[in-house]
This record gives structure tokens, C-alpha cells and sequence, in this order.
């Protein structure tokens, strides 16, 4: 069995690189021990740093949302949260991000964990039951196993950290996920039609010709600062002005967890989360005219949310009725493109 990705800085340890502080006794000295027995890694032979990223990888739990980002600390000994961590139940299946060779498949820590290496990165996902072991290839999409229930990873409730190194330095996984950066000539026949120069309502419902949730990548836009995360054009411009406006407030940039959802990701969704989740092909994520929010504006009375509440109409984007505190369906998280 190959040696697991993690590491066990001072201060912390983690099985994927999360932030978990210790204070003395058996649980340091573990860290202290499994971080001194950790071999350095290293990029595979014959692989070229960042080429096995050029296709993106594909999300490992679709539609699930990011409830801790990625918090890389200014020095690699210091604390901080080298991965981040997707919500899911327990017994979701975790899909492989890209083609792969298993690396590890074992317990870290008391902890079950599975590493896939792709290319000159390490991916670890935990707490992750799989059957695979070391060694073993699998495709992109590939179940690699399922969340355990104990031990959680994540206080509040549960869920997948995923972690990623490449050539011994963590990097965010999210933003090697799959984006169209570059423009791409559609056939006549497939090219979506104009926008209207002002949509009118909330901004949601079909567009351009397209299915909800089936809505190709080179129709939509990448937002700035998150570019994994993909928006109608002017939809994504108006999220871009009111970041800067948010960043100027708060001294960093809007949390974005979620935005356009395929259809795919809709179904696992609502089979995950039942009437939390929208009946698939009605999303208005599905239609890149929905964003989910974190960084505080994800909790209602929070100086975040409430500056969101007052300046985001400005920029087009608006907290819809029924996803307000007094709503329906309270979302404190979800806000829409209203234009």
C-alpha cells in the first residue's frame, strides 16, 4: 500500500489536509508521529506538472454544497483547512474526479481514507468506505466508495473532505474542476439565441433555446473569482460587480458554493436532500440564474447577509420571497439574478 497524501503539520492534523488542533497527549503524539513517517511526494515518472488537469475534473459529488473552502495557511506549518469539504449523508457515493491509480487505501488516523493519484496530484477524499485498493486503475466518474457515518470529518454534520496535492503542495480542488476558458464556435444550428436586453421578473426560466440543466458551457460565463463556477453572461458580470462591492465592505471576496447545475447534478440532488432540493429541469440553478452563498451570508442576521439584503438588488441580484427567514423555505444561501 502506497503512503497516503495527508499530512500531520504542528498544531493540526488532518487525513486530507483539514484543520484539526490537538493538544497534547496520544492525539499529538500521533501527529507528530505520522507526520515524521510520511514519505515527501512526488510528481509519478514520465508525468508533466498541470497537464493532467488541462481536460478539468468533474465534480466528485455533484450538487453538493461547499461548507468549508479552502484556507491554505501563509506558512505550511501553521494551522489551516488544506481541502475543502463537501456536504453529503452518509452512504453517498463519492465519484473519482479524473482517471486515476489508487495510491492509498487504508485507515489515517482511525480514519477510512482513499487517495487517487492522476497524473503528478495526489486527490484524498475521507471519511471514504471503498473497496478499491492500492494499485487498482479507475476511469473519471468511477464510484470510489461511499461516506462513512463514524467518524465524522466535519462537528455539525457530515461530510467529504477532499483534499489536493501536487508535487507536495496543496492546491484548491475546486479549481481544477472543469470550466470553459475559451471561446469555442458552435455549430449553426447549436448556437443559443441572443439574450434579451433586460430579462424581466426574477430572471429565471428558459433562455437562449436551451433545457434546464443541459445548457452548454460555452453559452455560459465563468465567475471571476471563482471559475469553477459558471453563470449566464449577464448574470455572471452583475455577480462580478457585486463581489467588488462586497470585497470593498469586507475585505474578501463573495463565498460561492454553488451556480448553474446540470441536470444530472439536480437529480442527486433531490434523491440526496428530498424537498430541500428543487424537482429536477425547474432549478433555476439549472437555468445559471441562481447562486448558493456562503462566508457568512449562508446564516440570516449576519453582517454579511444583511449587506447583501440592501446592496445586492442594485447589482441585479436579489433574495427571493420564499428563501427569506419568513419564507417557505428559508435559504439565507440562495439568491437569484433578477437583472
Amino acid at each position: 500500500m502506497g503512503a497516503p497524501v495527508h499530512e500531520h503539520a504542528r498544531g493540526h492534523h488532518s487525513a486530507a489536509g483539514g484543520d484539526h488542533r490537538v493538544g497534547g497527549g496520544e492525539e499529538a503524539s500521533v501527529a507528530m508521529t505520522s507526520w515524521a513517517a510520511l514519505p515527501a511526494v512526488n510528481a509519478a515518472p514520465g508525468t508533466v506538472p498541470g497537464t493532467d488537469a488541462d481536460a478539468g475534473w468533474r465534480h466528485p459529488l455533484p450538487g453538493s454544497a461547499v461548507i468549508r473552502g479552502f484556507e491554505p495557511p501563509p506558512e505550511e506549518w501553521l494551522a489551516g483547512h488544506r481541502g475543502v469539504d463537501l456536504e453529503a449523508r452518509p452512504g453517498t457515493e463519492v465519484f473519482a474526479p479524473a482517471a486515476g491509480t489508487v495510491h492509498f487505501s487504508g485507515m489515517v488516523a482511525g480514519r477510512p481514507v482513499l487517495t487517487l493519484r492522476v497524473g503528478s496530484r495526489l486527490s484524498s477524499f475521507e471519511p471514504l468506505e471503498s473497496p478499491l485498493r492500492a494499485g487498482e486503475h479507475v476511469e473519471a466518474s468511477t464510484v470510489l466508495g461511499t461516506l462513512a457515518a463514524e467518524p465524522r470529518h466535519c462537528p455539525d454534520t457530515s461530510c467529504v473532505h477532499w483534499g489536493v496535492r501536487e508535487n507536495g503542495t496543496y492546491v484548491d480542488p475546486m479549481g481544477l474542476l472543469a470550466v470553459s476558458r475559451s471561446p469555442i464556435l458552435l455549430p449553426q444550428a447549436e448556437r443559443p439565441e441572443p439574450l434579451p436586453e433586460r430579462p424581466s421578473g426574477s430572471g429565471a426560466g428558459p433562455w437562449g433555446g436551451h433545457e434546464n440543466g443541459r445548457i452548454p458551457a460555452v453559452a455560459l460565463c465563468p465567475i471571476g473569482h471563482a471559475p469553477h463556477h459558471l453563470l449566464r453572461c449577464d448574470a455572471a458580470r452583475g455577480f462580478e460587480a457585486l463581489n467588488r462591492s462586497f470585497q470593498a465592505a469586507f475585505g474578501q471576496p463573495i463565498a460561492v458554493t454553488d451556480a448553474y447545475r446540470d441536470y444530472a447534478s439536480q437529480v442527486r440532488l433531490k434523491r440526496e436532500k428530498g424537498r430541500m432540493a428543487a424537482t429536477p429541469g425547474t432549478s433555476n440553478h439549472g437555468w445559471g440564474l441562481a447562486v448558493d452563498l456562503g462566508g457568512g451570508i449562508n446564516r440570516f442576521g449576519t453582517r454579511e447577509h444583511e449587506w447583501m439584503r440592501t446592496h445586492a438588488p442594485a447589482h441585479g441580484w436579489i433574495h427571493p420571497p420564499w428563501a427569506q427567514a419568513g419564507g417557505s423555505l428559508p435559504e439565507p444561501w440562495h439568491w437569484e439574478w433578477a437583472g
